[in-house]
């Protein structure tokens, strides 16, 4: 791994990442959000968390190489946005839904022995809506919800500017919540909200519900994209999942009444072909009027909001004057 020089962490060049099942995106940009160099790759989840940074360090190699070469600055932070249950004062990541090997990982401590540098780490429902605060549709707002849509549904919550933290590891995991009138049989296990809104539950369900349509290795983003180019198939997998997240998500809307709800990557990408029927069907289950509801809306960040989230935990520390 290159070694980078001790300097303030208050510097403008930052090494961010990004993690999920789907794949790890590293990228090199600024505090102003201008990403210069990227690279991606793929890991298999089952994998061990010593074989992942492995492949971390290779591939960041190999980007730290590019960015020598045309003589930009190297990093002076690192940034990580990563999905499950990361326990922030400990710097370890519980569990993981997206890597199930992984168990009580030291992250933090990993990343800062591989990099030499100042580490910012954020789970991606916070970084999703650092990036909106700092990019995206929030810049104006003081109270809103930012939803990360992956593999499992999180939420994080913004009251009065400030971006909350609370200290259980595994809070903000609303995909975990059960859903006993969708129970097809009686002795099937209760389905979870992950099971039919999370981007790899649509999926789930576009190959049940719809198995001669699809491919088998069909991704959330053919049916996004089935979907904007008028297939019905694709049209009611969303409206389905829409309606059922907007259905639940209901009681939090009475408690929290904020400005919006911003709907996360991939799910963002589908714009009101998924944000209309959540809408609708909170709206429904809420009763409230139109004047009361919170805005629901696909985040207008959209292709770029995976490489903001892993450069927004260090621009937010950075802009905040926070420790690593």
């Amino acid at each position: 791994m290159l070694q980078t020089p001790r300097v303030s962490p208050y510097s403008s060049y930052i090494i961010g990442f990004k993690l999920d099942a789907e794949a790890v995106n590293i990228v090199y940009g600024s505090q102003s959000g201008i990403i210069s160099e990227r690279i991606r790759f793929v890991f298999d989840p089952n994998q061990s968390f010593q074989s992942f940074l492995a492949m971390v360090s290779q591939h960041s190699d190999k980007l730290l190489n590019i960015v020598q070469a045309q003589h930009l600055p190297l990093p002076e932070l690192a940034s990580l946005s990563v999905t499950g249950s990361y326990n922030a004062p400990q710097g370890l990541l519980v569990s993981s839904r997206d890597f199930p090997a992984w168990k009580n990982e030291t992250i933090k401590s990993q990343f800062q022995l591989l990099f030499n540098l100042p580490i910012y780490i954020e789970k991606h429902a916070k970084a999703g809506a650092i990036a909106e605060m700092l990019f995206g549709a929030a810049q104006e707002s003081k109270a809103f919800s930012f939803l990360d849509m992956g593999t499992s549904l999180n939420l994080s919550i913004i009251i009065n500017g400030q971006l909350q933290a609370p200290s259980n590891a595994h809070a903000g995991a609303i995909g975990r919540l059960r859903l006993p009138s969708l129970k097809t049989h009686p002795d099937d296990p209760t389905p979870t909200l992950n099971e039919f809104c999370s981007a790899s539950g649509i999926v789930a369900q576009a190959l049940r519900k719809q198995a001669a349509h699809w491919d088998p290795e069909t991704t959330i983003y053919q049916i996004i994209n089935a979907a904007q180019n008028d297939d019905p198939y694709a049209i009611e997998l969303l409206a389905e999942a829409g309606t059922t997240l907007g259905q639940s998500l209901a009681p939090y809307i009475h408690l929290m009444r904020q400005e919006m709800i911003i709907l996360g990557f991939p799910l963002c990408l589908a714009g009101t072909l998924f944000s209309e029927p959540v809408f609708k069907a909170a709206q429904v289950a809420t009763g409230l009027g139109l004047d009361e509801m919170p805005k629901i809306l696909a985040s207008p960040l959209a292709n770029r909001l995976p490489e903001l989230q892993a450069l927004a935990p260090a621009i937010h520390a950075v802009r905040n004057q926070t420790k690593p």
